[in-house]
C-alpha cells in the first residue's frame, strides 16, 4: 500500500487499536494490533492478571471496519459503530500477543454496512460476530 490507511482514521493515541493494515479493498480488511505491557488498557485490567478489554477488541474491529468502508473515496467520511451483533470473546488477549483483525462486508447499504468480524491470536479465535458500520449523516 503506498500511503498508511491508518492516516485515514480519526482517532488518534490512545485510542486507535491497530497498528499496521496488512490488506484493505472495498470488502475486506485486515490489520494487526500488537498488544504490550505499555498499553494504558493493561494497567487496572486486571491487576495481576492483564487482558485487553474486549470492547476495545470490539473497537479495533470497527475501526477496521470503517477503513473498509471508506476505501477508494477521496475524502473518508467518519464511520461510527452502529450495532454490535452477537459477538463472542473465545480467548483472552493479553500483553505479547499480535492480535489479526478482519473485517469482511456482508451487506452494504450506502451509508450503512454489516460487517462479519474476528480478531484472532495465530490460528485461535479470541472474538468474532458482526457488527453494523454507519457513516457520518446517516440516520441508524
Amino acid at each position: 500500500m503506498k500511503d498508511n490507511p491508518l492516516s485515514r482514521l480519526p482517532h488518534s493515541y490512545p485510542f486507535r487499536f491497530l497498528d499496521k493494515v496488512l490488506e484493505l479493498s472495498a470488502e475486506r480488511g485486515i490489520a494487526i494490533k500488537n498488544v504490550t505491557m505499555n498499553e494504558a488498557f493493561l494497567q487496572g485490567h486486571f491487576k495481576g492478571n492483564p487482558i485487553m478489554p474486549g470492547v476495545l477488541i470490539i473497537e479495533a474491529m470497527a475501526q477496521l471496519a470503517g477503513l473498509v468502508m471508506n476505501f477508494g473515496k477521496t475524502e473518508a467520511a467518519i464511520a461510527y459503530l452502529a450495532q454490535v451483533k452477537d459477538i463472542k470473546f473465545k480467548r483472552p488477549v493479553t500483553a505479547g500477543d499480535q492480535l489479526k483483525v478482519i473485517a469482511e462486508v456482508n451487506q452494504n447499504f450506502m451509508s450503512l454496512a454489516n460487517f462479519s468480524v474476528k480478531a484472532l491470536i495465530g490460528d485461535n479465535i479470541a472474538a468474532e460476530g458482526e457488527l453494523v458500520i454507519a457513516t457520518q449523516g446517516s440516520s441508524y
